[in-house]
């Protein structure tokens, strides 16, 4: 709706008109040297391209979220062995497809199911528990929890309440440190022996997997986690891949032009150049500007030979 409305061609376009106009200044300062002064200083030059690279970096970070819901995304679970994983897998699929016993190391392989939570389908993967083992099957489960980890889009990781953070669950913490994850803290049913402080800095939810306490309040975090807080209808976002590829590689056209900016002395023609690379990914979006409309935005915007 959002498109159809032209909110997203109306932010694009917006960046590109600011370029546009910083092209124009540009290219006056080179073919009208004689007019007595400069149409654009270099520190100039470099704010334009910040604010400039700034606003594709946003719409840039809203293609994920716009792919989450269109596609769907990959949740892993993981934690070391007894603290619940199957059950939470079971309690979120709502059926007991994963096998649950007391037994340590009863997930070996990797267990995925499809599931939608509010309108994004997520496939969920059980994975085996994390420990020192020396049974040849039992490792194989383990090395593919760590790429299910690896390749999720969001990790949850499955602590045991009840118990003190063993070695293991340090592990499966510190691992997880550089991705999108959450802590879940399983088994709220009984008496909790865990501090906040073992978690600083970390999304962390309360959940009963043999109850279903706190599993909506799960569900509510993932869905943040991937897409992000804000409402999606509050900005534009890009959900055309191609679209996605053009402004990429407008931004690294634009990081270009940045860098040759900032260095005292680079002639503006290698400046110029980076810079029509960029609006030539913009035109791929909304349409082509010709050399005609560069000097025709000079003769309306500057008073040039009168």
């Amino acid at each position: 709706f959002d498109q159809l409305d032209g909110g997203l061609t109306r932010r694009i376009a917006q960046i590109e008109s600011r370029l546009f106009d910083l092209v124009a200044r540009l290219e006056a300062s080179l073919d009208f040297p004689d007019e007595g002064y400069r149409f654009v200083e270099r520190r100039d030059v470099v704010r334009d391209l910040d604010a400039a690279i700034h606003d594709v970096d946003t719409l840039l970070a809203s293609s994920e979220r716009c792919r989450v819901i269109r596609d769907g995304a990959t949740v892993a679970i993981v934690g070391r062995t007894n603290v619940g994983k199957s059950s939470l897998f079971n309690r979120l699929v709502g059926s007991d497809r994963a096998i649950v016993s007391r037994a340590p190391g009863t997930t070996r392989d990797l267990l995925t199911e499809m599931v939608t939570v509010s309108g994004v389908s997520l496939t969920l993967a059980d994975t085996a528990g994390r420990r020192e083992s020396f049974d040849e099957i039992e490792q194989e489960g383990i090395t593919r929890a760590t790429l299910a980890r690896e390749a999720a889009d969001v990790t949850v990781v499955v602590i045991d309440s009840s118990q003190q953070l063993s070695p293991d669950d340090r592990v499966c913490l510190e691992s997880c440190r550089s991705q999108r994850h959450l802590v879940v803290l399983n088994k709220s049913d009984l008496p909790g022996v865990l501090a906040g402080s073992d978690f600083v800095g970390r999304t962390v939810v309360a959940v009963s997997a043999k109850d279903g306490h706190g599993i909506d309040e799960l569900r509510a975090h993932l869905l943040n986690t991937l897409r992000g807080e804000e409402d999606p209808r509050e900005h534009p976002s890009i959900s055309n891949v191609r679209h996605r590829d053009l402004l990429g590689a407008s931004r690294e056209a634009l990081m270009a032009a940045r860098q040759l900016a900032v260095v005292s002395g680079t002639p503006e023609e290698l400046v110029l150049s980076e810079l029509h690379d960029a609006l030539d990914r913009f035109g791929e979006i909304l349409g082509r500007r010709t050399t005609d409309d560069v000097l025709k935005h000079i003769f309306e915007r500057f008073c040039i030979g009168k």
